[in-house]
């Protein structure tokens, strides 16, 4: 905190930026200054007027965790949790532990097809998730609580469970893709935002493919693919035809993502397979208003180029290795991009490019 011509403004050192604060803002930023608990700041909001004090310091100090710029220095209760779930996702396991009913009901549903035997060696990330004064606060092993908004702690939860998978060195690359595989090779959806990725991925889980995944998928050294199968995530303007579509399967609680979009998910029949699989196909998704379903071959270094935009990596860095594993991927797989409007043309066309299940 800091103020500049009587403004108050919060630093943010690793994103060279300033943020300015309204009077209450500034307040509540030097009081988490000064050290002061979660409890007697909602207390000492309430007292300067502002009711209700947990829904306002939740919007603000959510937003600021987001963003890097405080964290909570409450620590996880000592007691027993209500919820122990065990995760086994992209190789990695994960105890997310719940002292809340409430955000057991918002977050344990969007892990329980993942949950796993409780594994033999050491767990690999404890997670904690509790409450105070009607904050919901959110710890991964001994670090630093993040302050969540009930309604958006689904959403950031998993976010973080992906970037440990992400950061796991086993992994040389991961891909922005949805996965779905055939005859034990995987078929790589990826395009920009919009394109379609998650509907058309769940969309062939009725055309003879197996679910892998609708967002990532992460790339190992010897060129072999792994999905990350959480349930996939539905727009609110895909709700109406994903329900139609898998009746029943959409969940009807509503989350809330860091940037606005609301957004459910949609419950997968059983467990799916996490081993790694070669690249049989790769397609460019480009969903066009009234387009017919057509595929476009596309050179190995077009869809490189694409794939590399959006990876990621532990270094942040693309390394000779990891670019070599993607070559090899491309380079085996048939790669097109496909035009389309239907879903429903879209799926036969690809079931006939993947070839007969």
């Amino acid at each position: 905190m800091t103020f500049i011509d009587d403004q108050p403004v919060i630093v943010s050192r690793c994103r060279h930026a300033l943020f300015e604060l309204n009077q209450i803002a500034g307040y509540i930023g030097c009081r988490l200054e000064d050290g002061v608990s979660l409890p007697q700041l909602a207390q000492e909001v309430v007292e300067r007027g502002f009711t209700p004090a947990s829904a306002m310091l939740q919007t603000v100090l959510a937003d600021w965790s987001q963003s890097g710029l405080v964290h909570a220095t409450d620590r996880p209760p000592a007691s027993d949790p209500i919820l122990i779930q065990s995760v086994t996702l992209g190789g990695r396991s994960f105890s997310l532990r719940y002292h809340d009913q409430a955000l057991v009901d918002h977050v344990a549903p969007l892990f329980a097809h993942l949950q796993a035997e409780w594994p033999d060696g050491p767990v690999d990330n404890v997670y904690h998730l509790w409450s105070t004064h009607s904050l919901c606060l959110f710890s991964r092993d001994p670090g630093h609580a993040s302050v969540l908004q009930l309604n958006q702690a689904g959403t950031i939860v998993k976010a973080r469970v992906i970037q440990d998978v992400i950061q796991d060195a086993r992994w040389s690359l991961a891909l922005h893709a949805g996965c779905v595989s055939r005859n034990g090779r995987m078929l790589l959806l990826t395009g920009h935002p919009g394109a379609g990725k998650t509907t058309l991925t769940s969309w062939l889980l009725k055309s003879d493919f197996a679910y892998h995944g609708d967002d990532i998928a992460m790339l190992d050294r010897d060129g072999r693919v792994q999905g990350l199968p959480f349930m996939p995530t539905v727009k609110s303007g895909a709700w109406p035809m994903m329900a139609s579509r898998y009746p029943g399967r959409l969940q009807p609680r509503i989350h809330w993502r860091p940037d606005g979009r609301r957004v459910r998910y949609l419950g997968l029949p059983s467990p799916v397979d996490q081993g790694p699989l070669p690249v049989g196909w790769i397609v460019k998704l480009r969903r066009r208003k009234g387009a017919r379903a057509q595929l476009t071959p596309q050179q190995p270094m077009a869809i490189i180029r694409h794939l590399l935009s959006e990876a990621a990596s532990a270094s942040g860095e693309v390394d000779r290795p990891a670019l070599d594993a993607l070559i090899g991927a491309v380079s085996g797989a048939r790669s097109c991009e496909l035009h389309y409007d239907d879903l429903d043309e879209a799926a036969a066309l690809l079931g006939a490019f993947c070839g007969p299940a």
